[in-house]
């Protein structure tokens, strides 16, 4: 009798161990199943086409002297003026800025002479009417002023107009696709628990180019805005 107290008491240690164990891991699973949530992506794309233009170019003189390059740059500046006006830019469109100018040294620091700088911006809501101006400019080139012409900026400028309507799409996607991957289980969906709101990507139609700090494409007409969330839901 006395070998088999110890064999009891070990039994009866066990069996409590056991029951302890198994309503700890009734509260486990009640709790888990409280905070079971799924976490889904979903996106948004609309085709816009933009709203403003940006033209930049630049003319230097580059001579000698300092006053022979800054009446060179003078009479290049009136002919860019005159060619703009011709081609229907209004004159609050354009903006010319100060010249500029630095010295042009050898690999002996001496000086050889002076290169004075002038820049021109356009910027305007009439697009198509900047983008034939900026085609045109070749005619500058022609008549030996040596513009540098950067390429035409597109710009959007609605596009806080467009982010509520492009969010509320993609969370849509969201609820969608989830609705989907749980039906598929046998879960169901349940109430949205949270919202995670991607950086906006604005790129040439059909591009695959992301950032993580967003894409801004300048370089065409036409654009694809695209909005992306991670979307988190409960569930039932």
């Amino acid at each position: 009798m006395r070998e088999r107290i110890p064999l009891l008491v070990g039994l009866t240690l066990l069996s409590i161990a056991v029951l302890l164990g198994a309503i700890a891991v009734g509260h486990g699973i009640r709790d888990r199943n409280k905070g079971d949530v799924v976490t889904v992506t979903g996106s948004a794309k609309q085709r816009i086409t933009s709203d403003y233009a940006i033209w930049d170019l630049t003319v230097s003189s580059q001579q000698s002297q300092a006053a022979g390059a800054a009446k060179q740059l003078d009479r290049w500046t009136k002919a860019i003026r005159d060619f703009l006006a011709a081609e229907g830019v209004h004159a609050d469109e354009l903006t010319v800025q100060p010249a500029s100018t630095q010295t042009v040294t050898d690999d002996q620091n001496q000086v050889h002479g002076y290169q004075v700088t002038r820049n021109f911006e356009v910027r305007s809501s009439r697009v198509q009417a900047i983008a034939s101006v900026a085609e045109a400019s070749s005619k500058l080139v022609a008549n030996d002023i040596p513009i540098q012409a950067q390429p035409l900026q597109y710009v959007f400028t609605r596009l806080a107009d467009l982010r509520p309507k492009l969010l509320q799409t993609a969370v849509r996607d969201a609820q969608n696709r989830g609705k989907v991957l749980l039906e598929a289980t046998g879960g169901k969906l349940g109430k949205l628990r949270g919202v995670d709101v991607g950086v906006f990507q604005v790129t040439s139609p059909n591009s695959t180019d992301v950032s993580d700090y967003g894409v801004y494409d300048t370089s065409t007409l036409k654009k694809d805005v695209t909005a992306v969330v991670n979307v988190t839901f409960a569930l039932d």
